[in-house]
Protein backbone atom coordinates (compact mmCIF):
# COMPACT_ATOMS: atom_id res chain seq x y z
CA UNK A 1 0.00 0.00 0.00
CA UNK A 2 1.05 3.61 -0.44
CA UNK A 3 2.43 5.61 2.47
CA UNK A 4 -0.52 8.01 2.40
CA UNK A 5 -1.10 10.11 5.51
CA UNK A 6 -4.38 9.72 7.33
CA UNK A 7 -4.28 12.99 9.27
CA UNK A 8 -0.87 14.61 9.72
CA UNK A 9 1.20 16.62 7.28
CA UNK A 10 4.63 15.55 6.10
CA UNK A 11 6.08 18.45 8.12
CA UNK A 12 4.47 17.12 11.30
CA UNK A 13 5.78 13.63 10.61
CA UNK A 14 9.29 15.01 10.00
CA UNK A 15 9.09 17.03 13.23
CA UNK A 16 8.06 13.94 15.22
CA UNK A 17 10.83 11.85 13.68
CA UNK A 18 13.41 14.51 14.60
CA UNK A 19 12.18 15.53 18.06
CA UNK A 20 10.37 12.43 19.26
CA UNK A 21 7.27 14.40 20.22
CA UNK A 22 4.60 16.44 18.48
CA UNK A 23 2.44 19.18 19.99
CA UNK A 24 -0.98 19.28 18.30
CA UNK A 25 -2.46 22.62 19.36
CA UNK A 26 -6.23 23.00 19.50
CA UNK A 27 -6.76 19.38 18.56
CA UNK A 28 -10.15 19.33 20.31
CA UNK A 29 -12.70 22.10 19.81
CA UNK A 30 -14.12 24.23 22.63
CA UNK A 31 -17.38 22.29 22.41
CA UNK A 32 -15.58 18.95 22.65
CA UNK A 33 -13.60 20.16 25.64
CA UNK A 34 -16.74 21.35 27.41
CA UNK A 35 -18.13 17.83 27.20
CA UNK A 36 -14.79 16.26 28.10
CA UNK A 37 -14.50 18.41 31.22
CA UNK A 38 -18.07 17.47 32.20
CA UNK A 39 -17.31 13.77 31.82
CA UNK A 40 -13.96 14.14 33.56
CA UNK A 41 -15.56 16.01 36.47
CA UNK A 42 -17.81 13.01 37.05
CA UNK A 43 -14.80 10.72 36.81
CA UNK A 44 -12.93 12.46 39.66
CA UNK A 45 -15.92 13.11 41.93
CA UNK A 46 -18.01 9.95 41.51
CA UNK A 47 -15.23 7.59 42.52
CA UNK A 48 -17.33 4.92 44.27
CA UNK A 49 -18.89 1.97 42.52
CA UNK A 50 -16.42 1.97 39.65
CA UNK A 51 -14.98 -1.23 38.16
CA UNK A 52 -12.29 -2.62 40.44
CA UNK A 53 -9.66 -2.31 37.69
CA UNK A 54 -10.20 1.44 37.70
CA UNK A 55 -7.75 2.17 40.50
CA UNK A 56 -7.68 5.72 41.92
CA UNK A 57 -4.82 7.51 43.65
CA UNK A 58 -5.49 10.48 45.96
CA UNK A 59 -3.25 13.19 47.36
CA UNK A 60 -3.30 15.10 50.64
CA UNK A 61 -3.16 18.85 50.18
CA UNK A 62 0.21 20.31 51.19
CA UNK A 63 0.27 23.09 53.74
CA UNK A 64 -0.96 26.33 52.20
CA UNK A 65 -3.04 24.66 49.47
CA UNK A 66 -6.67 23.63 49.14
CA UNK A 67 -8.24 21.21 46.65
CA UNK A 68 -9.57 22.67 43.43
CA UNK A 69 -13.42 22.53 43.61
CA UNK A 70 -13.39 20.81 40.22
CA UNK A 71 -11.36 17.95 41.73
CA UNK A 72 -12.45 18.10 45.41
CA UNK A 73 -11.03 14.68 46.34
CA UNK A 74 -7.57 15.55 45.02
CA UNK A 75 -7.54 12.62 42.60
CA UNK A 76 -3.95 12.58 41.41
CA UNK A 77 -4.02 9.45 39.28
CA UNK A 78 -6.18 6.76 37.78
CA UNK A 79 -5.70 3.62 35.74
CA UNK A 80 -7.97 2.10 33.11
CA UNK A 81 -10.38 5.01 32.76
CA UNK A 82 -11.74 3.51 29.47
CA UNK A 83 -13.71 1.13 31.68
CA UNK A 84 -15.76 4.00 33.14
CA UNK A 85 -18.34 4.31 30.37
CA UNK A 86 -18.84 4.54 26.60
CA UNK A 87 -17.56 8.12 26.49
CA UNK A 88 -14.11 7.09 27.72
CA UNK A 89 -14.04 4.10 25.39
CA UNK A 90 -14.75 6.52 22.55
CA UNK A 91 -12.06 8.87 23.83
CA UNK A 92 -9.21 6.40 23.37
CA UNK A 93 -10.57 5.03 20.08
CA UNK A 94 -11.05 8.58 18.71
CA UNK A 95 -10.39 8.24 14.94
CA UNK A 96 -8.27 11.42 14.74
CA UNK A 97 -5.92 10.27 17.51
CA UNK A 98 -5.70 6.76 16.11
CA UNK A 99 -5.05 8.16 12.63
CA UNK A 100 -2.26 10.37 13.98
CA UNK A 101 -0.67 7.36 15.64
CA UNK A 102 -0.97 5.44 12.40
CA UNK A 103 0.78 8.28 10.57
CA UNK A 104 3.62 8.33 13.11
CA UNK A 105 4.15 4.69 14.08
CA UNK A 106 2.95 2.53 11.20
CA UNK A 107 -0.07 0.97 9.50
CA UNK A 108 -1.04 -1.48 12.26
CA UNK A 109 -1.88 0.17 15.59
CA UNK A 110 -3.04 -1.45 18.85
CA UNK A 111 -4.10 0.14 22.11
CA UNK A 112 -1.61 -0.15 24.99
CA UNK A 113 -3.14 1.43 28.09
CA UNK A 114 -5.09 4.36 29.49
CA UNK A 115 -4.46 6.42 32.59
CA UNK A 116 -5.05 9.82 34.16
CA UNK A 117 -2.33 12.04 35.60
CA UNK A 118 -3.53 15.07 37.57
CA UNK A 119 -1.56 17.74 39.36
CA UNK A 120 -3.68 19.15 42.21
CA UNK A 121 -2.64 22.46 43.82
CA UNK A 122 0.72 21.99 45.53
CA UNK A 123 1.59 18.84 43.59
CA UNK A 124 5.29 18.02 43.40
CA UNK A 125 6.62 15.41 41.01
CA UNK A 126 9.04 12.97 42.63
CA UNK A 127 10.01 11.30 39.34
CA UNK A 128 12.95 12.90 37.57
CA UNK A 129 14.07 12.71 33.96
CA UNK A 130 13.18 9.35 32.46
CA UNK A 131 12.10 7.38 29.42
CA UNK A 132 8.87 5.37 29.47
CA UNK A 133 10.62 2.49 27.72
CA UNK A 134 12.05 0.74 30.83
CA UNK A 135 8.56 0.64 32.33
CA UNK A 136 6.87 -0.59 29.14
CA UNK A 137 9.41 -2.76 27.39
CA UNK A 138 8.39 -4.48 24.16
CA UNK A 139 10.19 -6.38 21.43
CA UNK A 140 10.37 -3.09 19.49
CA UNK A 141 10.28 0.52 20.78
CA UNK A 142 7.25 1.33 18.66
CA UNK A 143 5.01 3.00 21.22
CA UNK A 144 3.78 6.54 21.82
CA UNK A 145 1.52 8.28 24.31
CA UNK A 146 -1.15 10.87 23.53
CA UNK A 147 -1.51 13.36 26.39
CA UNK A 148 -4.74 15.37 26.25
CA UNK A 149 -4.68 18.55 28.35
CA UNK A 150 -7.86 19.74 30.06
CA UNK A 151 -6.34 22.88 31.62
CA UNK A 152 -3.79 25.57 30.78
CA UNK A 153 -0.47 24.01 31.76
CA UNK A 154 2.62 26.19 31.89
CA UNK A 155 6.01 25.71 33.55
CA UNK A 156 4.86 26.70 37.05
CA UNK A 157 1.74 24.55 36.67
CA UNK A 158 3.35 21.18 36.04
CA UNK A 159 4.09 21.28 32.32
CA UNK A 160 5.96 18.43 30.67
CA UNK A 161 9.61 19.05 29.82
CA UNK A 162 11.15 17.03 27.00
CA UNK A 163 14.56 16.64 25.42
CA UNK A 164 14.23 16.89 21.62
CA UNK A 165 15.96 14.12 19.69
CA UNK A 166 16.70 12.07 22.80
CA UNK A 167 14.82 9.07 21.36
CA UNK A 168 17.46 8.76 18.63
CA UNK A 169 20.04 7.67 21.22
CA UNK A 170 18.07 4.57 22.21
CA UNK A 171 17.89 3.58 25.85
CA UNK A 172 19.73 5.95 28.20
CA UNK A 173 21.67 4.79 31.27
CA UNK A 174 19.68 5.24 34.47
CA UNK A 175 20.30 5.43 38.18
CA UNK A 176 20.27 2.02 39.80
CA UNK A 177 16.78 0.50 40.27
CA UNK A 178 14.97 3.83 39.75
CA UNK A 179 14.85 4.14 35.94
CA UNK A 180 15.62 7.85 36.31
CA UNK A 181 18.32 9.65 34.35
CA UNK A 182 20.79 11.76 36.36
CA UNK A 183 20.30 15.51 35.95
CA UNK A 184 23.98 15.78 35.05
CA UNK A 185 23.30 13.79 31.86
CA UNK A 186 20.70 16.28 30.61
CA UNK A 187 22.38 18.88 28.35
CA UNK A 188 21.82 22.47 29.46
CA UNK A 189 19.75 24.61 27.13
CA UNK A 190 18.25 21.73 25.13
CA UNK A 191 15.16 20.91 27.16
CA UNK A 192 11.77 22.16 25.92
CA UNK A 193 8.82 23.12 28.12
CA UNK A 194 5.55 22.04 26.50
CA UNK A 195 3.18 24.88 27.35
CA UNK A 196 -0.28 23.50 26.65
CA UNK A 197 -3.82 24.84 26.47
CA UNK A 198 -7.12 22.97 26.95
CA UNK A 199 -7.73 20.77 23.93
CA UNK A 200 -4.06 20.40 23.04
CA UNK A 201 -2.59 16.93 22.54
CA UNK A 202 1.06 16.01 22.98
CA UNK A 203 2.21 12.81 21.27
CA UNK A 204 5.46 11.57 22.79
CA UNK A 205 7.59 8.59 21.76
CA UNK A 206 8.39 5.93 24.36
CA UNK A 207 12.15 6.66 24.11
CA UNK A 208 11.94 10.44 24.60
CA UNK A 209 13.64 11.70 27.76
CA UNK A 210 11.14 13.82 29.67
CA UNK A 211 9.81 14.75 33.08
CA UNK A 212 6.68 16.25 34.62
CA UNK A 213 6.81 19.48 36.57
CA UNK A 214 5.36 20.73 39.85
CA UNK A 215 2.10 22.64 40.26
CA UNK A 216 2.53 25.57 42.61
CA UNK A 217 -0.72 27.25 41.51
CA UNK A 218 -4.15 27.18 43.21
CA UNK A 219 -5.74 25.38 40.24
CA UNK A 220 -5.53 21.68 39.50
CA UNK A 221 -4.18 20.59 36.13
CA UNK A 222 -5.66 17.49 34.55
CA UNK A 223 -4.47 15.28 31.71
CA UNK A 224 -5.54 12.04 30.07
CA UNK A 225 -2.83 9.74 28.78
CA UNK A 226 -3.64 7.04 26.25
CA UNK A 227 -0.80 4.94 24.88
CA UNK A 228 -0.60 3.09 21.60
CA UNK A 229 1.80 0.65 19.94
CA UNK A 230 2.31 -1.13 16.67
CA UNK A 231 0.92 -4.63 16.35
CA UNK A 232 4.48 -5.78 15.66
CA UNK A 233 5.74 -4.57 19.07
CA UNK A 234 5.23 -7.56 21.36
CA UNK A 235 4.58 -6.92 25.04
CA UNK A 236 7.40 -7.99 27.39
CA UNK A 237 6.14 -6.51 30.66
CA UNK A 238 2.91 -8.48 31.16
CA UNK A 239 0.49 -5.70 30.32
CA UNK A 240 -2.90 -6.47 31.88
CA UNK A 241 -4.46 -3.03 31.46
CA UNK A 242 -7.99 -2.71 30.11
CA UNK A 243 -8.26 -3.25 26.34
CA UNK A 244 -4.50 -3.88 26.04
CA UNK A 245 -3.71 -5.07 22.53
CA UNK A 246 -7.05 -4.02 21.06
CA UNK A 247 -6.56 -3.67 17.28
CA UNK A 248 -7.29 -0.12 16.14
CA UNK A 249 -5.89 -0.03 12.59
CA UNK A 250 -4.81 -2.64 10.10
CA UNK A 251 -3.14 -1.63 6.84
CA UNK A 252 -4.06 1.98 7.72
CA UNK A 253 -7.75 1.16 7.96
CA UNK A 254 -9.65 2.11 11.13
CA UNK A 255 -10.98 -1.01 12.85
CA UNK A 256 -13.07 0.31 15.72
CA UNK A 257 -16.66 1.53 15.19
CA UNK A 258 -17.87 4.46 17.27
CA UNK A 259 -19.99 3.79 20.33
CA UNK A 260 -21.73 7.18 19.88
CA UNK A 261 -23.01 8.56 16.60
Amino acid sequence: MSEERLLLTSEQRTSFDADGFLHLRGFYSAEEMEEMRRQFGALVTDTEGRPKNMSYAFMDSPEGYRPDPYNPKNVVGMMDQPLANDYWFDQFTEPRIVSAMCDLLGPNIDFHNGKVRNKPPGFTCEQGWHQDWPYERHSLPELAAAITYLDPTDFEAGATEALPGSHLRGEWPTEESRHTIPDADIPDGERVVVRAEPGDVLIIHVLVVHRAGHNYTARARHAIINEYKTAEAVDQWNNRCAFAGLPLTRNRRLMMPRVHA
